[in-house]
This record gives C-alpha cells, structure tokens and sequence, in this order.
C-alpha cells in the first residue's frame, strides 16, 4: 500500500468507494438510506479547494486502484463554517473500501494524517463518526477517545459520535 495526494481525477472513484461504505453500514444499522454518489464527489471536490486542506487516497500494492482515503482541515466552531479553532484540527474523512477492510489501511491512514496534523502544529484533533459503527473500535484502538457530543448524521438518519485526541509531539 501507498498513500498519495488526492487529486480532482481521483474523486470520481473515491466518491464510488465512500458509498460503498455508506451501503455497508446496512449490515449493523439496518435499512437505512444511502446518500447519492453525487454526494460524494460533491463533498470531496469541495475538500480539493477548500484553504488547508489535507486529502490523500491509498493505493493498493498494483498502485492503480484506490482502496482508501482521508482528509482533515482545522476544525470549525460550526459543522462547514464559522470561525477557525485554533490549535484544532478536524479529520472529516476516513473511508476504506469494504473489500479492503482489515488490512490496516484504514489504521495507516490514521496515523498519516495525524502525522500531518502534528507537521502543521495542531494540538488536538477531533472526528464525528456513526455512533455504533466498526469504525469506533479502530478510532478507540488508535487512541481517540469519545466525547459526550452526539448529533445525527440527517442524510442517513444516524446518530453521530465525537471523538478528541491530544497530538503530542514525538520527544
């Protein structure tokens, strides 16, 4: 696996790949909707041009196919907008194709964009993910921890969980 700059070529295939992890979350949530592909491609170009960005896919080992992605930005005091937090950075992706699951891209990802994370100097760093979804056993194993901050994720109906973790420097 490599780990590669998402570029504006890419989005189409991350956007296939992020509903592919939308429509698995039917195995434990039940019937619920998915949102649109377009909904994807949207969400990503907009990380392509927003200020600070960092957006990367993974790359299984034949180097063509994108089995994962991630992005974070600094955190916001409101959901898209409102004034910057600083020190505070805010991973808004972390998708790993459901075929590719437990191979530790998803793991590797992590910990390269809180690698980023500490190069730009953030202190923190926060998540929101679906509360009860696999994803928190990863998060939780990687060391987030879980806050009290819940909302619902409106295009699924899903509760929605926060997770913080302090990004100490290595000594």
């Amino acid at each position: 696996m490599r780990v590669r700059e998402l570029t504006r070529a890419d989005v189409p295939a991350v956007a296939e790949l992020c509903h592919r992890c939308d429509a698995s979350h039917r195995a434990w949530a039940g019937d619920v909707p998915v949102p649109p592909v377009a909904a994807a491609e949207l969400e990503w170009h907009t990380r392509l041009v927003r200020r600070g960005c960092w957006a990367v896919v993974a790359l299984d080992d034949d180097g063509a196919t994108i089995t994962g992605a991630a992005s974070f930005a600094a955190a916001r005091e409101g959901r898209d907008s409102g004034a910057v937090m600083p020190g505070l950075a805010h991973l808004s992706a972390l998708f790993v194709d459901p075929p590719h699951w437990r191979r530790g891209i998803g793991r590797a990802l992590l910990a390269a964009a809180e690698d980023a994370m500490r190069e730009q100097r953030y202190e923190r760093a926060r998540l929101v993910t679906l509360e009860g979804s696999p994803a928190e056993r990863l998060y939780a194993a990687c060391g987030w921890e879980r806050t009290h901050v819940r909302d619902v994720f409106a295009p699924m109906g899903l509760p929605t969980i926060q997770y913080v973790k302090a990004l100490s420097r290595p000594a």
